[in-house]
């Protein structure tokens, strides 16, 4: 083996002893880098510390009270807020053309408790229809179906295109609406709000 080979080996690192201190480090270090939910910190730091405790004399149960103290301070010091993580997930996701159902289904994958859940999906609007409308159209102009198709192609397509939407979450009634748009301006007026 060569000097470099040997040089760029990693060496074993030292086990760490996981006290709130270092837990409370690991948590703003993963907050730098990535957001989070109070869920998926609480994993996080479990995942890194869980390891550190054969070579510490230090109980599981100590160690997920520690890792629920941190978590509770980062919440109370506003690093991690559910439910306004949850809201921003739904508006990106709405924006992106993404229906009701699937958002709803992505929120509750993200482990969102139902209540942050449904406070996301509200702050999006009340008509969960014209949302879904909207967001069709987004998807709709995004993937050039319906309208933005030439009229000899576009019943041949028709059938491909109510199915790409229904696999997306909407409903027939929303996808035909606007498949069968009969212009290009009657997408956008449903994107901008002029229907």
């Amino acid at each position: 083996m060569t000097e470099e080979k040997k040089a760029k080996e990693k060496r074993p690192r030292k086990p760490v002893e996981p006290t709130p201190k270092w837990l409370r480090d690991q948590a703003l270090r993963y907050l730098n880098r990535f957001p989070a939910t109070s869920h998926k910190m609480a994993r996080h730091l479990r995942e890194k510390a869980t390891p550190q405790l054969e070579h510490f004399d230090l109980s599981e149960e100590k160690l997920m009270e520690d890792v629920g103290k941190v978590v509770a301070d980062m919440i109370k010091a506003g690093f991690i807020n559910d439910s306004e993580f949850a809201a921003s997930k739904a508006r990106i996701m709405a924006r992106q053309g993404r229906s009701v159902a699937q958002i709803g289904l992505k929120l509750q994958e993200m482990e969102f408790s139902e209540a942050d859940q449904a406070q996301a999906l509200d702050k999006l609007g009340e008509d969960k229809n014209a949302l879904d409308r909207r967001a069709a159209a987004r998807f709709v102009k995004r993937r050039r179906f319906g309208p933005y198709k030439p009229e000899e192609t576009r019943g041949e397509r028709r059938n491909k295109e109510l199915a790409s939407l229904a696999r997306q979450g909407f409903s027939f009634d929303v996808a035909t609406r606007v498949i069968d748009a009969e212009n290009v301006e009657i997408i956008e007026a449903i994107i901008y709000g002029d229907e």
